[in-house]
């Protein structure tokens, strides 16, 4: 049985504090082009944490790798 990683909570945790900032800076601006580009993102960056999310089991153990 593997210990969760440190670097992989905060890998996660970073992806997701990245993605709600984006949000937040989206709601501000003004200029169309940047809240989109902000919201896509941030769509990116929540989609990096549930990618790295789905790599572990509930219990925080590794999940083996796909074929």
């Amino acid at each position: 049985m593997t210990e969760p990683n440190a670097n992989d909570d905060y890998t996660y945790r970073s992806q997701l504090n990245t993605a709600i900032d984006q949000l937040r800076l989206a709601l501000k601006t003004a200029d169309t082009g940047e809240r989109i580009r902000l919201l896509n993102g941030a769509l990116q960056n929540t989609g990096n944490a549930i990618g790295q999310l789905a790599q572990f089991n509930a219990d925080g153990t590794r999940r083996p790798p796909r074929e």
